[in-house]
């Protein structure tokens, strides 16, 4: 019987986080949607206008946060896939603190240069002022803004992507609910819509840190510095992508703004604000999908797992290729309503089908880049992100309005031109790894290492023992031994089947490397450890007998599924 890794693991590991991430990313975004249509059909557009200009401040908060905590999330996962669950844990306690710091010193700064700072992001004397206003209140409102990122992150890490859902409805429902409350019953203006995003953004920070400070969450509340034996430049470079994603959606906004306002003036720069508030939606696909990824790949890179990754980055596609399709499909569909809805008398309906027909495109960048992040390699992550989000849009634009054509193909070509480039960048460059993904494959052409999924029945249990025990027999060790090994694992992939009601599939990883026999076993279910147990337990002696011959057992709960480590060293008789 041929043993081969299939999805059926990691597809339902995937999809317990897809639709809670895709769920997030949207409720995260219902603060823009909601602001610009509240605003639009209560203020006018030049409420509308005055809240895209603010947009990059809101955005540098976003960087700070995403710098920070990307950071350490990515740090931390790759920890966990080297076994080193302390480091992981020091890493959270670090991304409190400078958080916590980094929002201090906006605010403060943020308020003082409050009038420059305004004059600077928009020259138009009727908006300029509503522009002071919306800021001064989103500025005061920092800390929870930065500090939303830690939870959101580390509950993902934490297998918790439900509770980062219902965090994240909150934010988005409660900045709804309290938009309707002061711009209508207390008429507060563009200063009542910035006061109730923070008040919403600060009940679901609240709520994220209850959650990871409760018995079931796998990390502890702290502030620490730094993380011992974590250079702060490691976790800058890891945090970079997601930090320069929102630089340049920034200067992207900033650039695009200063474009339509000289070429075609304010009202299609509110229509723009428009726009952007979609595009923001279809990053519920764009980004929501690759995000549901991002700590198994995280993990899969410590522990340099590349046939997981590959399957996991076709699961992403396979997800994400139909639901831009529906998402497609409704914009376009409602662009006349979505127009309408925020007081604009122009169609939009060019640029969502240009929005659209971008759509699959953007998917694939944002899960490369997503993928690159978390795996290390952060140059070719900030290099497509520079290309997607400013240069190739931006460029776009201009030479679109040049030249007279229609503005909004540049959210087309954005995203097709970074395709392209990529696509011949990663052919001349990848010499010494696969021809996409930039994987080291030294180990699997070497032979040392095998990947393979088991169903939870008696019969497949059998056959991946067998195979096991060939690998170790293959790379040097004794018959005695493996016999050992072949009994112990059986008693153990049979244990774990019989204690959980559900139907338990495996996937394993079998590898030698510098004289180690490594065999790392996952499987779904509840939390259930099978190397605690009571000495007295007949049932447990296979896993007594296995963990005496081993060099190390471990177990750990990630990402909301089950991981056993064995390492046992090999050619010892």
């Amino acid at each position: 019987m041929e043993l081969k890794q299939d999805e059926q693991f990691l597809k339902k590991a995937y999809n317990r986080a897809l639709l809670p991430c895709v769920l997030s990313v949207l409720s995260g975004n219902i603060n823009i949607l909601a602001d610009g249509i509240l605003v639009g059909q209560k203020l006018g557009t030049n409420a509308l206008a005055a809240i895209n200009f603010s947009l990059p401040v809101y955005l540098v908060l976003c960087i700070a946060g995403s710098f920070i905590v990307s950071g350490t999330a990515v740090c931390a996962s790759d920890a966990i896939g080297r076994n080193q669950s302390r480091q992981a844990q020091e890493l959270y306690q670090m991304s409190i603190f400078w958080c916590t710091a980094v929002s201090v010193f906006i605010t403060v700064l943020g308020l003082v240069f409050l009038k420059p700072l305004s004059l600077l992001l928009c020259f138009d004397e009727n908006v300029t002022p509503l522009v002071a206003e919306y800021l001064g209140m989103t500025i005061a409102g920092a800390l929870p803004k930065i500090l939303i990122y830690i939870p959101f992150w580390f509950l993902r890490l934490d297998g918790r992507n439900g509770q980062v859902t219902l965090m994240m409805l909150i934010m988005g429902a409660g900045n709804v609910i309290l938009d309707v409350l002061f711009l209508y019953a207390f008429d507060m203006g563009v200063f009542g819509a910035a006061l109730s995003s923070v008040i919403s953004t600060a009940a679901a920070c609240v709520l994220g840190f209850a959650k990871l400070c409760d018995k079931k969450s796998g990390f502890t509340f702290g502030f620490r510095i730094k993380a011992e034996g974590v250079r702060l430049s490691e976790t800058a470079r890891a945090g970079s992508p997601s930090a320069a994603n929102n630089l340049f959606q920034t200067l992207r906004v900033t650039a695009i703004n200063a474009l339509l306002l000289s070429y075609c003036g304010s009202k299609t720069v509110a229509a723009f604000t428009a726009v952007n508030c979609i595009c923001a939606f279809a990053e519920s696909v764009t980004g929501g999908v690759p995000q549901a990824a991002s700590a198994m790949l995280g993990i899969y890179s410590g522990e340099h797992d590349n046939e997981s990754t590959r399957l996991l980055i076709k699961r992403q596609l396979k997800s994400g290729i139909p639901c831009a399709a529906v998402f497609s499909a409704a914009v376009i569909l409602g662009a006349d309503l979505i127009s309408g809805a925020y007081g604009l008398d122009i169609s939009l309906r060019s640029a969502f089908i240009c929005l659209s027909l971008g759509m699959i495109p953007a998917l694939i960048n944002c899960v490369l880049s997503g993928f690159y992040n978390v795996s290390g390699r952060n140059a070719w992550a900030d290099l497509l992100i520079f290309l997607r989000v400013f240069f190739a849009p931006c460029s776009s634009l201009f030479l679109l309005l040049r030249f007279g054509q229609d503005p909004w193909l540049f959210l087309f070509f954005g995203e097709m031109s970074t395709l392209v480039c990529w696509f011949f960048a990663t052919g001349i460059s990848h010499k010494e790894s696969s021809r996409f993904l930039l994987l080291d494959t030294s180990l699997e052409q070497s032979g040392n290492v095998i990947n393979f999924s088991v169903n939870g029945d008696a019969e497949s249990i059998c056959s991946a023992s067998g195979k096991i025990t060939d690998f170790c027999a293959d790379n040097g060790m004794s018959p005695k031994q493996t016999m050992k090994i072949s009994l112990a694992l059986e008693e153990m992939m049979m244990l774990i089947s019989a204690k959980d009601e559900s139907a338990v599939t495996f996937d394993l990883r079998v590898y030698s490397l510098q004289g180690v026999i490594g065999i790392r076993i996952r499987y779904g279910g509840h939390a259930f450890d099978p190397l605690t147990y009571a000495d007295n337990d007949d049932e447990y002696l296979g896993i007594r007998l296995i963990e005496s011959m081993c060099e190390q057992t471990l177990y750990q709960r990630t990402f909301g599924t089950n991981t056993v480590q064995i390492f046992v060293e090999g050619g010892i008789a």
